[in-house]
């Protein structure tokens, strides 16, 4: 035995990170922190090859078990993955077949025999004794497994509480995830389960090892099927034989973004799930899907099931809700257990009735209130779960005649989505006043624009064409009419209200007319003629106010109507909207009144005067000058044996004043960096036109900094192998790539990244030119908005670089056709992304995979290997560039919208310090002489990033970080809070956790070895 290989911990990581039998999730590493003892770190958050080296990983936990340490060697995560012998209800299908769905049997209690039995459905059924429910009550619930973070979730007290909360749901369907062994026997032994539920598991916990879902119902199952994905991700459906056709409830969990390529999972997961729901028969029996989706809003997958025929219930009862089901904001245990700390709507119900009987009446949440005292064991309040549960009722009537076929049109046919819509939009010289109201009262004032809606939901983008010619030709005799804005109205909803301005036509009933002359034309998009009983109401949403006495909400719209002054307008066309993504909603088509074509507007081209008038664009002499230093440096290390490589701005034809050139100097392997740093510096000092030449050799990448004809340089450096003759760097990294040191390997990446976004942009002409003046947009826009930074955790011009070079590639047509369109395009783009989805430009780095923190927004470089050039990003600064994106988006619509140089200039204004942030940590230098300075301020602005990082760990703060007005400070770190008790994580008083922070980077300051003398650095909060 002593022979036997021992797993190493790089291969053991690598197998619970790939074997899909394996939830990484529940796995906890321990590590050797050099403090003397032991420290954890989640599986989700370790970075392989990262800052704890494999050698310092002594052991992987799994609840309390190590299942691998390398001080006993024990190693039993083989057994694990094997997993112990189930039933075939349980086993999933080999790993080289297609998912299937298999019987599964259902239980129910035999009071007689005071035990839970299989269920065995009868031969025959009566249908007259079918039952016949007027309504169905369908929940979901995820009630969190216990195996990982156990400590935290104190689940002793959570599963009586998970029991009292579904008895008050009082469902007839309940659909349970993350159900396990010890929650399965506690079930079964409640008195109400026994006494009113059939269910899709029984004693001998066939789908919740270690866990799984559990189906529970009123009514008995005629039949149970399970599909399983992975050990412990998989869907359970049930049939249910009621009056009318059968009904099949099924309750899917989806693979997670904690696992590796969660999208491609989750496509092949949905796609099972619909093949299976298309092939229930030629009856095409009504389906209810009710489970944890692991959706983002607006995903590819949430979209390919509304294309498939199901409405998502809660968009399709409370559209201007959010409905979060995991808030790490107002939930402690999601606050715990979040990697990203979104918030996330990822309990669903779906509903498809091809029958048309099943209706949508409500849906709210359940397990919003934390439990009684005392908190949690990690502090704050208990929750039962980490999740809020979906509670849906659906009415159900007699079949209705199906739809008409497909052959008809696509239009008539293809199921309506809540991300499209038909719409009148007042002029938008006309939204002053309105988006100034909307902007305060307003939750989704940036994702839609002003509008009275006509049909919502509508048909899908895809089919727009084919509507408009069915639009047109419907409104051939509908004539332009006159609207007017005038006083407030509201609507009820359970929890909120919202105001709306009512719209006063002439003639009157001109809205009304036009409605249902496009209801007629689209009769499927009939929600909005049949959402109340006295049809549609005309009405422009302006925001929504908190649930309280009629005549209290009258009174608040009675103030509004003080300062508003009606708004008329010409009604002349309706507009066809959708919103791609996480964006927000555009105009995509125009169908004018009277059946004329609505010409398309041509936007103002103003960015390149913007550009010119603040100086952005290369008048050549900039060129000019930065091309003479290259040749001046190359010159100099051709004396030195040495052949210089610009890449970067420079080799991307950026220059612009004051701008520095990045370079790689490729030398013989008899020259050390080292050495080749000092010979430079020696022959500069013999140039005319050097200064402030220095060599930076503790530097992430060592580099020679310096100054050559008044252009500023920043040179790295790569040796030739032994046997390697001189070449271009292509060729050096594909011939000799292995043997090159580490740094000298990735100057040479810098370089080769270059070439390839080069590539990617196009050829130099109009393409090329077109890429340049859209960066140099995007490039003024960050460093102007304080997010041109990878050292302060935001994007480096590289990133920057990648970004605008991907929108030029997938920007559609329609959306190409301009510079401005282009820069728009880029905003509302990345102001939807879903990350940490990778953004990438080349075949070659199109499977790159987030891992852990520092992938929170992976901009992918293009050349190989694949490597993150964001890795930088936080918590806190991922929000402020998505922020920053979002506003972007908006006052560019608002300055292509009126075309004025003022209106293009808001783009470009300076955060408000003070009033963005107005706590502060203030970060001061002093030292002996300017140089001395100098060179302090580059180990703050090199590790600041780990200051951000130690103050994220208190969840209560966020931050954003400035760029310093001078280069040697002071640095400026905004803090803002969170929750209810956010103000305590100010405070400095002795032992708080920022105070600890801050004498710790103090500290590290004092201790680093390169530090000047009599340098010294000071930390202090700042309040306004």
């Amino acid at each position: 035995m002593s022979h036997e290989r021992f797993t190493p911990s790089r291969e053991v990581y690598h197998r619970i990170r790939w074997d899909p039998r394996l939830d990484a999730r529940e796995f906890v590493i321990g590590y050797d922190a050099h403090s003397g003892e032991m420290e954890e770190v989640p599986f989700a958050a370790f970075v392989p090859d990262g800052e704890i080296p494999w050698h310092r990983v002594w052991y992987f936990r799994r609840g309390p078990e190590r299942v691998w340490d390398r001080k006993s060697r024990t190693d039993v995560l083989a057994e694990l993955a094997a997993g112990p012998a189930t039933s075939s209800a349980s086993a999933p299908p080999p790993a080289e077949a297609a998912p299937a769905f298999t019987p599964i049997p259902a239980y129910r209690y035999d009071a007689h025999a005071e035990a839970w039995c299989e269920d065995v459905p009868p031969d025959t059924v009566d249908t007259e004794a079918l039952p016949s429910p007027e309504a169905l009550t369908v929940a979901t619930f995820n009630v969190l497994f216990d195996l990982y973070d156990a400590e935290l979730i104190d689940t002793r007290r959570r599963i009586p509480a998970a029991l009292s909360l579904l008895r008050s749901v009082d469902a007839d369907l309940i659909a349970l995830q993350e159900v396990t062994e010890p929650f399965l026997r506690v079930l079964l032994a409640t008195p109400w389960i026994r006494e009113h539920y059939f269910l899709s598991d029984g004693p001998v916990s066939a789908t919740v090892k270690p866990y799984g879902q559990l189906l529970l119902s009123r009514f008995p199952f005629a039949s149970l099927r399970q599909c399983v994905f992975t050990r412990d991700k998989r869907v359970i459906a049930g049939e249910l034989r009621l009056k009318g056709g059968p009904l099949w409830v099924a309750t899917p969990h989806l693979t997670s973004n904690r696992t590796a390529s969660p999208d491609s999972a989750r496509a092949a997961q949905l796609r099972t799930i619909v093949d299976w729901a298309n092939a229930l028969g030629p009856e095409a029996p009504d389906v209810v899907l009710a489970g944890d989706f692991n959706l983002g809003e607006d995903t590819s997958a949430a979209q390919a099931f509304a294309q498939e025929g199901f409405v998502d219930v809660w968009p399709l009862l409370r559209p201007e809700e959010p409905g979060f089901t995991f808030d790490p904001e107002r939930n402690a245990l999601a606050t715990a257990m979040t990697v990203t700390g979104r918030r996330q709507r990822l309990d669903r119900v779906l509903v498809r009735s091809r029958s048309g009987r099943l209706t949508p009446r409500t849906v709210s949440l359940f397990g919003e209130t934390p439990l009684p005292p005392p908190e949690a064991p990690a502090g704050g309040p208990l929750f039962t779960s980490d999740h809020f549960g979906v509670r849906c009722v659906l009415r159900l009537d007699e079949p209705r005649v199906p739809p008409p076929p497909p052959a008809l049109s696509r239009a008539l046919s293809a199921a309506p989505v809540h991300e499209s819509a038909v719409v009148l939009i007042p002029p938008e010289g006309q939204w002053g006043p309105l988006q100034a109201l909307r902007a305060q009262h307003d939750r989704n004032y940036q994702r839609w624009m002003p509008h009275v809606t006509l049909l919502y939901p509508f048909i899908p983008e895809e089919h727009f064409l084919e509507a408009e010619a069915l639009i047109e030709e419907a409104l051939r005799s509908v004539t332009p009419f006159q609207v007017t804005l005038t006083g407030f109205d509201f609507f009820e909803h359970r929890a909120s209200v919202t105001a709306w301005l009512q719209p006063e036509d002439q003639p009157h009933g001109a809205l009304k007319s036009l409605q249902a002359a496009l209801e007629a034309a689209l009769p499927h998009c009939d929600e909005q003629g049949r959402k109340s009983e006295r049809g549609f109401t005309p009405h422009l949403s302006v925001g929504q106010l908190p649930r309280s006495a009629p005549a209290d909400i009258r009174q608040t719209l009675s103030t509004w109507e003080q300062d508003w002054r009606p708004l008329s307008f010409e009604v002349r066309e309706v507009c066809l909207i959708s919103r791609r993504g996480n964006g927000p909603f555009a105009v995509r088509r125009r169908v004018a009144l009277g059946g004329a074509r609505h010409p398309t507007a041509q936007p103002h081209t103003t960015l390149h005067e913007v550009l010119s008038a603040r100086g952005e664009l290369d008048s050549g002499e900039a060129s000019q000058a930065h091309a003479q230093a290259v040749k001046h440096l190359e010159a100099v290390c051709a004396r030195l044996g040495v052949a210089l490589y610009p890449y970067g701005s420079f080799r991307m034809g950026m220059s612009r004043p004051g701008s520095d050139v990045d370079a790689v100097a490729i030398g013989p392997a008899r020259l050390s960096r080292e050495d080749f740093a000092q010979a430079l510096l020696q022959a500069l000092s013999q140039e005319t036109g050097s200064e402030g030449a220095r060599f930076i050799a503790d530097a992430a990448l060592p580099l020679v900094k310096l100054s050559l004809d008044g252009v500023p340089f920043d040179v790295s450096y790569a040796s030739r192998p032994e046997d390697a003759a001189p070449c271009p760097p292509s060729e050096l990294l594909v011939r000799y790539g292995e043997r090159l040191d580490p740094e000298g390997f990735r100057s040479l990446t810098g370089w080769a990244d270059t070439e390839a976004l080069l590539g990617c942009a196009g050829p130099e002409g109009p393409e090329r030119e077109r890429f340049r003046t859209v960066l140099r947009a995007v490039k003024a826009w960050a460093k102007a908005r304080g997010v041109y930074s990878h050292a302060l955790g935001y994007l480096g011009g590289f990133s920057w670089a990648v970004l605008v070079a991907w929108a030029c590639l997938r920007a559609p047509r329609e959306s190409s056709r301009s510079e401005e369109q282009l820069l728009a395009y880029f905003f509302e783009m990345f102001a939807a992304w879903p990350w940490p989805l990778p953004v990438t430009l080349t075949p070659g780095t199109a499977r790159y995979t987030p891992e852990g923190k520092r992938d929170l927004m992976p901009v992918v470089a293009p050349a190989l290997p694949p490597r993150n050039t964001a890795r930088n990003v936080s918590r806190s600064t991922l929000r402020v560039l998505r922020d920053e994106f979002a506003r972007a988006s908006e006052v560019l619509r608002r300055a292509r919208s009126e075309g004025t140089a003022e209106a293009w200039e808001a783009l470009f204004a300076p955060v408000d310090v003070s009033r963005q942030m107005p706590a502060r940590v203030v970060v001061s230098i002093e030292a002996e002489s300017p140089e001395d300075r100098q060179v302090a301020a580059g180990w703050v602005l090199g590790h600041l990033t780990a200051l951000v990082y130690r103050l994220e760990g208190d969840r209560r703060l966020f931050l954003r970080p400035f760029p310093p007005a001078q280069p040697e400070g002071p640095f400026l770190v905004g803090l803002a809070v969170q929750g209810q008790e956010g103000e305590e994580a100010l405070s400095l008083h002795p032992g708080s956790a920022l105070r600890q922070t801050l004498d710790a980077f103090r500290e590290s300051f004092h201790a680093w070895s390169h530090r000047p003398p009599g340098a010294s650095l000071s930390l202090r909060l700042a309040v306004d």
